[in-house]
């Protein structure tokens, strides 16, 4: 759903709400209302486009609303496809368990969340996680997104074109006097034999 959309469902539900609950406490009188409306429309041409906009903009984002929810409900939840012994169906959630586990291996990312995206052409992974080493991140993500794609290809084959988006939602770096705390003493040699 879009801004705009959140925006104007917003407004018409805090004009029309309270309208409907004043008409019926008695608080509004529809009478003095429809003498009032009528006198606006016949004496001023201008209001009278401003409403048919105002109108037609309503309806209009209504239409865009509605068709959006029949997308997202007609959206396949599954990858299907034919192998010679029949249908073979994949389920958007096993795709990004799998891919999520496969991620947990490594130990330079943690909170891994993945959301795989079923567009026209092409299938969208998206990866976020918070990336806990120093690394060259150019290459990090490049490899990340080299194996979620290598995956992903030999999950479904060739045929499909998949893009893989890698967010790096934060750097959980430890500070260098942690790194001096946490490493290791030295094994010095025969220093028990004095």
């Amino acid at each position: 759903m879009g801004f705009l959309t959140v925006i104007v469902y917003l407004i018409v539900s805090f004009i029309f709400g309270p309208f409907l609950v004043g008409i019926a406490l008695d608080l509004i009188d529809l009478r003095i209302l429809a003498s009032y409306l009528e006198q606006l429309f016949l004496s001023d041409p201008l209001s009278k486009t401003l409403f048919l906009f105002i109108g037609i903009t309503i309806v209009l984002f209504a239409l865009r609303y509605l068709q959006a929810l029949s997308k997202l409900s007609r959206k396949d939840k599954s990858i299907t496809f034919e192998s010679p012994e029949g249908n073979v169906s994949i389920t958007l959630i096993a795709i990004e368990d799998m891919l999520k586990r496969m991620l947990e291996k490594r130990k330079e990312i943690t909170n891994i969340k993945t959301k795989v995206i079923l567009k026209k052409k092409i299938i969208e992974v998206n990866t976020k996680g918070v990336l806990n080493a120093e690394v060259n991140l150019i290459e990090f993500t490049k490899e990340i997104q080299g194996k979620v794609s290598e995956k992903m290809q030999s999950l479904l084959g060739e045929s499909k074109e998949i893009k893989v988006n890698l967010i790096i939602k934060k750097l959980n770096m430890p500070n260098k006097g942690e790194l001096i705390a946490d490493a290791e003493e030295p094994n010095i040699p025969f220093r028990e034999y004095e």
